[in-house]
């Protein structure tokens, strides 16, 4: 799954809100598993204090992979579109957690081997009622005739890594007007993604435009971007740069009008112009 974050409205962002909160709980389970560690260490037992010790790693780990499992499901369950996540992040979360607590249960408690294993299952259960596990099957929306459930989760992922690659050239860049203009142009970027998922037959329209607009935009930032940090810009460069994203932002802008109001003619003959232009500047 790409790393993507598309906040539009404020449902999207009580949603961020709500899954960025959750699973913090976690972090502060294994507290008072430190603190016996540490009196532990200093009554000068470290056999228990290795224990404890490794204890509280294993409900760390727990922790830092659940939260990374629930920021993929927060972003899997905005999308009208989107795949699965491949790695069952909260599941080997849970898993390690309930290993965690029954081995902590048996060696630092005078809990019987059956005992101990009951108070994994515990865990284990009591982490899935709370959690849930992973999301296995795609979200496919609503499809139309003319393109498949996999054709827009593709497309979309695709753009997806496209404005990640926007966003991680813009950060090499110093100057405010340009980091704006890029800002701008993500933020369109998105709001077209949005239009396609809200009607995916205007992926059969956009699929140029992704190509020619997107693709084209991050090339000529990242290759700004390198410039940039190699101190070797000029001020034809940078004229050339602003006067291509200028483009890009006007264009993005008319492209998600055209879109929304299903205007193909218009949306061909703009983006051919963009084409010619970024051909001419050497960034095709």
């Amino acid at each position: 799954m790409s790393k993507i974050k598309r906040i539009n409205s404020t449902a999207d962002v009580v949603h961020e809100v709500r899954y960025g909160l959750k699973g913090v709980l976690l972090y502060f389970l294994p507290v008072p598993i430190l603190i016996a560690a540490i009196i532990s260490l200093i009554q000068g037992n470290f056999w228990k204090t290795i224990v404890l010790g490794t204890s509280f790693a294993g409900f760390t780990v727990a922790a830092i992979i659940a939260r990374h499992g629930l920021k993929i499901e927060s972003s899997f369950e905005r999308k009208k579109f989107a795949r699965a996540p491949g790695t069952p992040y909260k599941t080997v979360a849970a898993i390690i957690l309930a290993i965690t607590t029954g081995l902590t249960a048996y060696f630092t408690t005078p809990q019987p081997l059956f005992s101990s294993i009951l108070m994994g299952g515990a865990a284990l259960l009591g982490f899935m009622f709370s959690y849930g596990l992973d999301p296995r099957k795609n979200k496919t929306g609503s499809v139309s005739l003319g393109v498949t459930a996999e054709e827009v989760i593709d497309a979309l992922e695709a753009a997806e890594i496209k404005i990640s690659g926007l966003e991680n050239a813009k950060r090499s860049i110093k100057n405010l007007d340009l980091k704006r203009r890029l800002d701008r142009i993500i933020d369109k970027a998105r709001e077209i993604l949005n239009v396609i998922e809200e009607d995916p037959r205007d992926l059969q329209r956009a699929r140029k435009f992704l190509k020619v607009y997107l693709s084209g935009a991050e090339r000529v930032t990242q290759k700004y971007a390198e410039t940039h940090r190699r101190d070797a810009t000029t001020d034809t460069l940078d004229a050339n740069f602003i006067r291509v994203l200028e483009s890009i932002e006007e264009t993005f802008d008319t492209q998600h009008t055209r879109l929304k109001e299903n205007d193909r003619f218009d949306l061909d003959v703009q983006i051919e112009v963009l084409e010619t232009q970024l051909k001419q500047e050497g960034i095709t």
